[in-house]
């Protein structure tokens, strides 16, 4: 497919076309003719970039101007993602993108660079990488395991394949290459950055060598875990919130649990998987509601960036009958669930209950001790 889009979008006449089709929108029979009056055209082709390229807009600026593969649209990075990931590698001169997938970091990271080696090992993937980054004369590409590149640079970016079909990889000894694997190009260059899915369990990985942890969120949801390893292990845990490029950086300062008070806060998924909680309590004086609740209590209405402020407007001890009265006395038939160490899910929960009316309402639910609490909130903008 790579092939005979590159070969076809190369030239003025495949660009216009293309530009043609990406702005229709066609209909099944539409299609059918248009592959008919054109056989010797990539149109099935085409249509799938199209989609690949919507698909992708909500996350990579311009994304019009890229050719992706599908199993490189499920893994390259955002814009915002491959920004931050050019930022730490803004001091090395020599660097290397090892699983470059569509090209998507190499876009931002080779800016102003020496020289970058781009590895992959499926052809198609590099074929697009090399599309998308014709611009750029400093880029040298291997069609390689990302584990047999043994060129000398001063750093590395690797991306490992997270991917097997349609099934999903968190074990760091599933990933291609494997964790352990990619622990061993330190014989290369100790500087290595290694994009971990945000779903794995950091916590179990045996590293032997001084590294550090990046918890990286986007508008809210997390999306990698960082291992950095060399010179950019200069902090234990860092919490990263994109698109405003703030941090939290562990400090171990412990804070006090005390009853629900007027507001709840409700950390950034990044600090919260960072484990990072007490941490921001500290720094403005907020108590934990639980041990073990990613939730903080203040008196005070406060406003950050690193949470979302809610006030408080009523409790309950946790009970489904008290539940739906209220919600029926309340009239309220829209209802936003969120459970803090509660045994059933969303949407288990919200099919016991009934709702009926003109209002609304967003409730918690917590595990708080032995019990649960139910409070009913109010989100209060920034």
């Amino acid at each position: 497919m790579i092939k005979e889009i590159i070969a076809f979008l190369q030239n003025d006449e495949g660009k216009i076309f293309y530009d043609q089709l990406r702005s229709d929108n066609l209909t099944i029979n539409q299609i059918d003719k248009l592959i008919r009056q054109n056989p010797e055209k990539p149109i099935r082709e085409l249509l799938t970039l199209k989609k690949l390229q919507i698909q992708a807009s909500n996350r990579i600026k311009d994304s019009s101007r890229f050719i992706f593969t599908v199993k490189g649209v499920q893994q390259s990075s955002s814009s915002l993602l491959a920004e931050y990931h050019s930022q730490k590698l803004k001091d090395f001169e020599i660097i290397a993108d090892l699983c470059c997938g569509n090209g998507i970091d190499l876009h931002y990271i080779a800016s102003g660079k020496k020289q970058v080696w781009a590895v992959d090992l499926d052809e198609d993937t590099l074929l697009a990488a090399k599309y998308n980054n014709s611009n750029y004369k400093n880029i040298n590409y291997l069609k390689i395991k990302a584990q047999d590149f043994d060129e000398k640079v001063d750093a590395i970016f690797i991306d490992p394949d997270r991917r097997l079909g349609n099934r999903r990889l968190v074990e760091a000894e599933d990933l291609s290459p494997s964790l352990s694997e990619v622990l061993k190009m330190q014989k290369i260059t100790p500087n290595i950055l290694v994009k971990l899915s945000p779903a794995m369990n950091y916590k179990n990985l045996d590293i032997p060598i001084a590294h550090s942890w990046e918890f990286i969120s986007e508008n809210g949801e997390l999306k990698e875990i960082l291992l950095c390893l060399g010179k950019f292990a200069q902090i234990g845990k860092k919490a990263v919130l994109l698109p405003k490029k703030i941090e939290l950086i562990a400090n171990n300062r412990k804070i006090e649990v005390s009853d629900i008070k007027n507001y709840l806060l409700e950390p950034d998924v990044a600090i919260i998987r960072a484990g990072l909680v007490q941490d921001l309590g500290a720094i403005f004086k907020a108590n934990l509601i639980d041990v073990h609740l990613a939730l903080l209590t203040h008196s005070k209405e406060v406003h950050s960036d690193y949470f979302k402020t809610y006030k408080v407007i009523d409790e309950m001890n946790f009970n489904r009958k008290s539940l739906q009265k209220y919600l029926r006395e309340k009239k309220i038939g829209k209802l936003v669930i969120k459970t803090r160490g509660f045994n059933q899910s969303v949407e288990q929960f919200r099919k016991k209950i009934k709702l009926s009316g003109e209002n609304s309402a967003l409730i918690f639910i917590l595990r708080i001790g032995n019990g649960h609490r139910i409070v009913f909130a109010e989100i209060k903008e920034n």
